[in-house]
């Protein structure tokens, strides 16, 4: 009787950058295993819900949250109530990503890992620090015996990012494959990585237009991987 072939777990990363093009590249990755990506999905969901039925936002749950559009209370989906002033209404819908945070916070086993560069050349750092990052992401999958899958908001044009993911040794390489890559208005764990982003950088750059902000990221992944300048 042959023996049962034991198959190494799997954990999926969702990943999206942020930043400035002209200052600063970042990468956020949203980790989670397999076996808790049903529990995720079903907790984003019912953000989603209380976000549609919130009548001083009402915005629909299948419409795509985006962090730059909501801190400035902008896009066809972000309504506002008619009894709502605009200052107030604006407060509202950046109070989303905070919501979103929480929520990431709130899936089980999710990790959360976040690496920025000072930029003065953005097209070539931004595929050099995604290849950093990539490279932790090997390196925390192979010291827990998992194996990995990659999914990158885009529309699978970035091919600087497919050279990342071929340029792993492959006698060390946990990373399953090219990234996938999805529109972020398409999965909504993509747009928590689009916030994990946002609020990241924000920690970093500290405008001062955003400094309602600054402690969002750090005080709600107090156990995170960065942000890491890389």
């Amino acid at each position: 009787m042959a023996a049962e072939s034991s198959v190494a777990p799997l954990r999926l990363y969702f990943v999206d950058d942020g930043g400035n093009a002209r200052t600063t590249v970042c990468f956020a990755a949203l980790g989670i295993d397999l076996a808790y990506v049903d529990a995720a999905n079903q907790r984003w969901r019912t953000f989603r819900a209380e976000l549609d039925a919130d009548a001083r936002l009402e915005i629909p749950a299948e419409s795509s949250l985006h962090s730059v559009k909501l801190v400035g209370a902008r896009g066809r989906h972000v309504h506002r109530s008619r009894s709502t002033d605009r200052i107030t209404h604006r407060r509202h819908c950046q109070e989303v990503i905070l919501r979103g945070l929480r929520t990431i916070a709130a899936i089980p086993g999710a990790r959360v890992r976040v690496v920025y560069r000072e930029t003065d050349d953005y097209g070539r750092d931004r595929p050099a620090l995604y290849a950093a990052l990539l490279r932790q992401l090997n390196a925390e999958l192979a010291k827990s015996g998992t194996h990995g899958v990659v999914i990158v908001d885009g529309d699978g044009t970035e091919s600087a990012l497919r050279r990342a993911h071929r340029a792993l040794p492959d006698d060390t390489r946990h990373i399953i494959g090219d990234p996938v890559f999805r529109p972020a208005r398409d999965l909504g764990l993509l747009q928590g990585a689009d916030m994990l982003a946002y609020s990241a950088y924000q920690s970093i750059a500290k405008h001062p237009s955003r400094a309602f902000m600054w402690h969002w990221f750090g005080s709600t992944f107090p156990g995170a991987h960065g942000p890491s300048a890389l």
